[in-house]
């Protein structure tokens, strides 16, 4: 017989044992639960991207564990995000071809805040098992109003515009690059990250998120 091991489940929290010495991050419950209701397989469309992929739906308790993530300084969930990113990615990896790993920026207050960059984390585990690297390319404009999702398709895409920036001194000339965020919700910002990676010279750039929240 095994020997009985405590785990806590990422997305429920629920205590649950196993009889392995193996990691693992959900109770049967809610593993069950992703793969009758959080597997995202729709084609998603970054305006300026040459492919866009997500493997969870941006609700339920998977949601919940991605506010923790961002807010409430729950980096521990970051592994099981990107391991859902990863076998995505590596499904892509022969079209896509990637040279390097980049990241959506976020603002210096919110990083301070949280103590990490969410998407950075997810960028750095996806890349390290692929030997690519994964670089810091692109910066957040000052003052951009604040991103909600509570705000309507228009003004996100408004405020959205120009929000990020190329950062000084990088060259991706000729390079496929693959951007890695937390979530797509209009793409907004996912398309200006894209538009300014093409400014840099990229000549291929993919996004990858961890959720995608559809229209209603």
């Amino acid at each position: 017989m095994g020997i009985l091991y405590g785990h806590r489940c990422v997305l429920c929290g629920a205590d649950f044992p196993v009889t392995t010495s193996r990691t693992l991050q959900l109770c049967p419950d809610c593993a069950a639960a992703v793969r009758r209701e959080y597997r995202c397989n729709e084609v998603i469309s970054i305006a300026g991207a040459d492919g866009t992929i997500a493997p969870l739906y941006y609700r339920g308790t998977v949601r919940n564990a991605m506010k923790r993530f961002k807010f409430s300084s729950a980096a521990y969930c970051a592994d099981w995000f990107a391991a859902q990113m990863a076998v995505a990615l590596t499904s892509q990896l022969d079209d896509w071809q990637p040279d390097l790993i980049t990241y959506m920026p976020i603002g210096f207050l919110h990083y301070r805040k949280r103590g990490y960059n969410q998407a950075e984390l997810l960028a750095k585990l996806i890349a390290k098992p692929l030997s690519l690297p994964c670089e810091a390319t692109l910066r957040k404009r000052w003052f951009v109003g604040k991103q909600s999702a509570q705000k309507d398709y228009a003004a996100r895409q408004s405020n959205a515009k120009d929000a990020v920036l190329p950062k000084k001194g990088v060259n991706l000339t000729g390079k496929s690059v693959v951007l890695v965020d937390d979530i797509i919700t209009t793409g907004a910002t996912a398309a200006a990250a894209v538009k300014a990676l093409r400014e840099m010279g990229a000549s291929r750039v993919y996004v990858l998120a961890a959720t995608f929240t559809p229209r209603k």
